[in-house]
């Protein structure tokens, strides 16, 4: 039995006329008629089909092959589907946006792992606060991003990465580094120095939301788009900061408190493009992040 048979035969089935059929697949009716005739002869024999009038019906036998068929074939179809994406990946380039901290602590290993997987996906990555990474998403110029929730992008396609906690640093040398303090509240820190992260980020916003809840201003000493550049600051002593607790990896000389009053989280989604204008290797990237990325994140 082979596949030109299912195909011819299924054509016969749906149409129930040999001729009708013969036009639709661009084939002789002869042909048509001596493939079902071989495909009778290698199934012992049996009928599949019986006239009536001018046109022909499927017998029981016919019936139960014919629904045998059409599974087989659906699957052939998705089958040649799948193979056809999966070559348009070659050489395609895939641009993803995503915040410092996901960048550095994150990324690397997702898209090391995706990069083996499909290598011959090109990755351009972008770093970025939110507002900027949902701009370019908007203009099209980045395919993805990793963002800070809430978003309201219409169009476009969101899932749900992870929540983390807002973490506030400082030195250990700060009268707030009391090794047995484990907390604290935002209007502890009212006299204190901020090293602010981020401008027009979420961090940043959420801290100053706190603290004018809280009845108070901030003093800033930093506002700055760099974190590395700010854990440092905190380090030496400069001002205390509000930080994901991502971003605090392998950083030992800072002084980690939760805040209670209130305590701060983020969530972070990935934003990507309307399916219908994402690549093959863009889905596959798409996917693949949704995946990895709550697995990544230090616990």
């Amino acid at each position: 039995m082979e596949l030109r048979h299912l195909i011819y035969f299924r054509a016969v089935a749906r149409l129930q006329h040999v001729s009708r059929a013969a036009e639709e697949l661009s084939v002789s009716q002869p042909a048509v008629s001596r493939q079902l005739k071989e495909l009778q002869t290698e199934l012992g024999g049996v009928e599949l089909f019986r006239k009536v009038g001018r046109g022909i019906k499927l017998t029981p036998a016919g019936e139960l092959l014919q629904a045998h068929v059409d599974e087989i074939l659906r699957h052939v179809e998705e089958a040649r589907i799948e193979l056809t994406r999966e070559s348009a990946v070659a050489g395609g380039r895939v641009r993803i946006g995503a915040p410092p901290t996901v960048g550095e602590r994150l990324l690397p290993r997702a898209l090391g792992d995706f990069h083996r997987r499909h290598p011959a996906v090109d990755l351009l990555v972008h770093e970025g606060s939110s507002s900027t990474l949902l701009r370019m998403l908007y203009a099209g110029e980045i395919d993805m991003a990793v963002v800070t929730a809430p978003v309201n992008p219409l169009g476009m396609d969101i899932q749900r990465l992870f929540a983390e906690e807002l973490i506030v640093v400082l030195a250990l040398e700060h009268r707030l580094a009391d090794p047995d303090r484990r907390t604290v509240k935002i209007a502890d820190l009212r006299d204190e120095h901020f090293l602010l992260y981020s401008p027009g980020g979420y961090v940043r916003d959420a801290t100053l939301q706190a603290c004018r809840a809280a009845g108070f201003t901030p003093r800033v000493t930093l506002d700055s788009g760099s974190m590395e550049l700010l854990l440092q600051l905190a380090e030496a002593g400069l001002g205390v900061a509000v930080v994901p607790e991502l971003a605090l990896a392998g950083r030992e000389r800072l002084k980690r408190l939760r805040l209670i009053d209130p305590p701060l989280t983020r969530e972070m989604v990935l934003v990507s493009q309307p399916p219908r204008l994402l690549t093959y290797g863009a889905e596959l990237l798409r996917d693949h992040l949704a995946a990895e990325l709550p697995k990544l994140r230090p616990r």
